[in-house]
């Protein structure tokens, strides 16, 4: 605590904050720097966000796949639904719903009582306490449940394990019923449910069910087992159902997964389907119990003995439920797809609804989305423009400096406001590298486009897009815009209707120069260089200091100041030093006067 002219009655602090004040004024002016630096570096960050947005946009507007865009018409929209992708050719086809996809699905019986929920498996039936285990689409997953668990805990549990299985149930209290739904739709999704204790879930959970799952006796370790590796040549599998052969070619390095994956593709939509059990044994699931599934052999292949099917048990403790493949007609041919939503021919389809009506598709050039793309981007070169030339115009009040934190104190909320817009204002005007780089884009736009075929578009004025617009007796653009482009949308329509090619060429060509480049190619390739040019000077708001040039600019700066503001304090610290010295002197002097007094006096 420093208190000064108890002895002089001098107002030290007074005296020395102004003689400060003489010492700070080139603190102050490095402060100023400072912050015009900052706020030079902050309006180029704020340019070359946009400078970067259209970059990005020209980038798009490289590839030819936004030129080709193609819209579909369909005559039933309640039948079936479709959008057109780049890849579809124009033309009429036809479509016919004869199947849905649907979901492997099971639904309980009632499940009998009045305590809804919180009923317990042994009321159902279950015997012992045991696991279950529920295989889905995802996976398969083994878990425990006891004689005293409720119907909403193994409703709960089995939700729990969803992420692994595919599997999902709900139990409605008012119906009583569970109901057990895949997560995937298709003849290869499947609900699986099968007790370890050997009970027979269908009884407990009341789903009666003409199909059944039979296991065979034989047990792979992995879907890579080899079968037999001691079989001499090509040995033959048949399976026999519903009047039906399908036969089955196996050799000495056929492993049972190839086997299994070999049924299920002869067999689909037989109704029979085949997988490994957890036991790895083959089991079968059959639609229709009524129909026998019957296995023949190679003379002395040993096959139905080695693959465990000579003697199919059925599995009671199983129940097993199979999704469905949706199946259609696209021009005449029938094709199957596991879910509604599939693709063909370049075309998305959505199936709604089942029908013995043929519908009508037809696919035809999307003029609209090209026109709307091109309009968007002729926009955000024209807003692009606006900023940059904005920045390049705004006047510069030179005689408005940064405040000092003294000067802030002295002035109200709105006026500090309204010095800092003048004092902010004009930091990039008529800045060479964004003169330079808005100069580049435009000539990039005017001159045409090289090596392109004779008699081809080459020109943006050639579709209707020029720095003038002449309809009838109004005239768009003049000098004053400084290089805005306007668009002639009944030309450049027409010239997308009667030749979409040339003008993607004319756009997204890739030549060995510039003059032979395309138009979104040039700009994209001088918005790149401007954005670097820019970054290399001010950098990001994620760049180090030393990076680029602001940076190591405005860390001298601050270098100089932390050096200034040392030299202030000792300066201070030397100055008070002073005036203490001299008001002790004072003191002493007061002393020897008030002695020498008081001598006289007497």
């Amino acid at each position: 605590m420093r208190i000064g002219g108890l002895a002089s009655g001098i107002d030290t602090d007074s005296i020395i904050k102004d003689l400060m004040a003489a010492q700070r004024i080139p603190l102050n002016k490095l402060n100023q720097k400072k912050q015009l630096l900052e706020w030079k570096r902050d309006d180029y960050r704020a340019l070359n966000n946009k400078i970067l947005e259209f970059r990005n946009l020209a980038f798009d507007m490289k590839l030819q796949g936004g030129y080709l865009s193609k819209k579909a018409s369909i005559s039933q929209e309640s039948i079936v639904s479709v959008a057109a992708t780049s890849s579809a050719n124009e033309g009429q086809y036809t479509i016919k719903i004869n199947e849905l996809a649907k979901t492997a699905s099971l639904t309980s019986g009632d499940l009998a009582g009045a305590a809804g929920g919180s009923k317990t498996l042994d009321s159902l039936g279950l015997s012992s306490d045991t696991q279950i285990t529920i295989t889905g689409s995802k996976g398969s997953k083994t878990i425990n449940i006891k004689q005293a668990d409720s119907i909403d805990t193994l409703v709960a549990t089995i939700n729990a394990e969803s992420t692994s299985t595919g599997v999902k149930v709900n139990y409605d209290a008012n119906m009583d019923r569970m109901f057990f739904t895949s997560a995937e739709s298709g003849e290869s999704s499947q609900i699986r449910l099968e007790l370890g204790n050997g009970d027979n879930i269908g009884s407990m959970l009341g789903i009666s069910s003409n199909a059944e799952v039979s296991e065979g006796s034989v047990s792979f370790a992995s879907k890579n087992t080899i079968i037999d590796n001691t079989l001499g040549g090509t040995e033959t599998l048949t399976i026999g159902y519903d009047g039906q052969s399908y036969s089955f070619d196996i050799t000495a390095t056929t492993k049972i997964g190839e086997l299994v994956d070999q049924i299920n593709a002869e067999m689909r939509g037989s109704g029979v389907t085949v997988s490994l059990n957890d036991s790895g044994e083959l089991s079968f699931h059959n639609d229709d119990s009524g129909k026998a599934i019957g296995f023949s052999e190679s003379a002395g292949s040993g096959l139905i003995n080695t693959l465990g099917v000579n003697a199919l048990a059925v599995n009671t403790s199983a129940i097993v439920a199979k999704g469905s493949d949706a199946v259609v007609e696209f021009n005449g041919i029938e094709a199957r797809y596991d879910s509604n939503t599939f693709s063909i021919a370049g075309m998305n389809f959505t199936a709604k609804q089942v029908s013995d009506t043929v519908v009508d598709i037809g696919v035809t050039q999307d003029v609209d989305a090209v026109f709307d793309r091109i309009k968007s981007f002729v926009e955000k070169y024209n807003t692009l423009l606006d900023d940059v030339n904005k920045e390049l115009l705004e006047k510069r009040h030179r005689d408005f400096k940064p405040l000092t934190a003294e000067e802030r104190e002295a002035m109200s909320e709105d006026e500090i406001k309204i010095w800092e817009e003048k004092a902010r204002s004009g930091m990039l005007r008529n800045d060479g590298m964004l003169s330079n780089g808005i100069s580049s884009m435009r000539f990039a736009l005017t001159n045409s486009v090289a090596d392109l075929p004779v008699g081809q578009i080459k020109s943006l004025s050639e579709i209707g897009i020029s720095n003038a617009n002449i309809a009838g007796k109004s005239i768009s653009g003049s000098y004053s815009d400084r290089g805005k482009l306007y668009i002639d949308e009944t030309k450049l329509k027409k010239a997308l209707t009667e030749k979409p090619e040339e003008v993607m060429a004319l756009f997204t060509q890739n030549g060995d120069t510039e003059g032979t480049d395309g138009i979104a190619t040039r700009l994209y390739d001088q918005a790149s260089q401007l954005f670097e040019q820019i970054t290399e000077k001010a950098g990001t708001t994620t760049t180090h200091e030393e990076k680029y040039l602001m940076g190591k600019e405005n860390k001298d700066i601050n270098e100089r100041i932390d050096r200034l503001k040392l030299r202030m304090i000792d300066l201070e610290d030397r100055y008070y030093k002073q005036f203490t010295a001299m008001e002790k002197y004072i003191n002493q002097m007061n002393s020897q006067s008030a002695w020498l007094a008081q001598q006289f006096s007497s």
